[in-house]
Formats: structure tokens, C-alpha cells, sequence
């Protein structure tokens, strides 16, 4: 199976920096391809920079600003449609645990022919202490790292996002985006799940950003930097 991650970047070099820190710490980065969305602006060359740290990352800069919706979605359709069979997609400010690249692995390839499963979610809302080597199918989908298969790309998810904040729940404008769509509506509509750990593999240090703030800002309570190798099983 090829696998890709992207990363999506824009103008936080402080943050990313503790997030590239992060990914190379992550064993079997380098048997991923590793691609890099950066937007243009002022901060392009330190950003890209940073970025070329990781292991083979092919860093590419937008022509032009594309935003937090079109962004991942011109990046995630370019790389299935390169023939890779699972992509998954992080970002600027999304520190992981080392053991994130074996926990997708270990799903993507369990999940691959269940149709009803649409992607792996490498966060958790569980607390702190959570079991570190338990995996469980949730209806919950979180942004904060994710993965899916080229078929869920093509036939559902692709086609249904949200370039342009033009999907809501009860009036313009509430709960919209293309996360929001996924999860409060894409894959509820389609009886579809998602596989997750009960402990979290990704942490958000994004404290402000396109859509955050400090008064909104959420932790994973259950990550830690390191699990080592647990014997991940799937638990109900």
C-alpha cells in the first residue's frame, strides 16, 4: 500500500517548528511520502524551510492563497490521484506522538476493504491515562489528523467537501466548513464510522489560527510525546 502524509502550512513558523521537531521523531517517516502545501506570503521561505527538515518532503508553494478548506482538498485530490492508496493529512500546529505512523498503519491496513469505515482519526477526547494499545470504531470525525483510502476519497469524500463554507446545520454559516460537513453530515447520512485510539496520537499547540483563538482552544488530554510500540487491539 503507498502511503502519503500532507502537512498543510501557512504564516506559524513557531509553531511548526516544534511540529516538524515532533514528526522526526516519529520512526518510518521516510518509508512515507511526505508532501508539504505551503501558502504564499511573506513567511513562504522560512516555512518551506522548516519543512525541507523532514525526510524527503516534497514542499510545494501555492501559487496563490487557496485557504484552510481548498488547500488540503487540491493537495489530498493530487496525491490519490498520483496512485497513492491511503493519505493522510495533519497540520502547522498538530504535534504527534512516535508512535502515529504505526497506529495509521496498523489501521489502514486493517480497515482497507471496510467499506462502512471512512477514515482513521489520530485524536482522542478520552482523559488522561487512556490505554494506550486500544483502537475503537467512533461516528465521531476530528480534522486534527486523518487518513483515508483512495475509494473513500473518490467516491464520497472528494466530491462532497466544502470548498466554500456553503454547508451549515440550522442557518448560514453555524457549523460549516468542510470538517463540520464531514462529520455532522457526510458520514452520518451514510451510516459511515471512523476508526480511532482511545489515547490520542495528535496534540493542538495552534493556540490562535484561521479559526482558533484561546478561548476556543482544545488539548488532547490523553496524548503523550511518547507510547513506544503498544500491541494495538480493537475494542468496542
Amino acid at each position: 500500500m503507498r502511503r502519503a502524509l500532507l502537512i498543510t502550512a501557512f504564516d506559524r513558523p513557531d509553531y511548526l517548528r516544534s511540529v516538524v521537531d515532533s514528526w522526526l521523531r516519529v520512526p518510518g517517516l521516510d518509508d512515507w511520502h511526505v508532501r508539504a502545501a505551503v501558502e504564499p506570503g511573506p513567511l513562504q521561505d522560512e516555512v518551506s524551510a522548516l519543512l525541507r527538515r523532514l525526510p524527503g518532503a516534497e514542499v510545494v508553494v501555492n501559487e496563490r492563497r487557496l485557504g484552510v478548506s481548498r488547500n488540503p482538498h487540491r493537495h489530498l485530490d493530487a496525491l490519490f490521484a498520483a496512485g497513492f492508496d491511503f493519505v493522510a493529512r495533519t497540520e502547522d500546529d498538530l504535534v504527534v506522538a512516535d508512535d502515529v505512523l504505526a497506529l495509521l498503519d496498523h489501521c489502514a491496513a486493517g480497515y482497507r476493504d471496510a467499506a462502512d469505515v471512512a477514515a482513521v482519526c489520530a485524536y482522542s477526547p478520552a482523559p488522561a491515562g487512556a490505554d494506550p494499545a486500544a483502537v475503537h470504531r467512533t461516528t465521531a470525525f476530528s480534522p486534527w489528523l486523518w487518513g483515508t483510502w483512495r475509494d473513500r476519497w473518490t467516491d464520497l469524500v472528494g466530491p462532497t467537501w466544502d470548498l466554500d463554507y456553503s454547508t451549515w446545520n440550522g442557518s448560514p454559516g453555524f457549523e460549516s466548513g468542510w470538517d463540520w460537513n464531514l462529520n455532522t453530515r457526510v458520514l452520518p447520512a451514510h451510516r459511515l464510522t471512523t476508526v480511532a485510539p482511545i489515547a490520542s496520537r495528535v496534540q493542538n499547540i495552534g493556540v490562535v489560527g484561521q479559526h482558533g483563538t484561546a478561548e476556543n482552544h482544545e488539548t488532547a488530554a490523553s496524548f503523550r510525546a511518547a507510547f513506544g510500540r503498544p500491541a494495538y487491539r480493537y475494542v468496542e
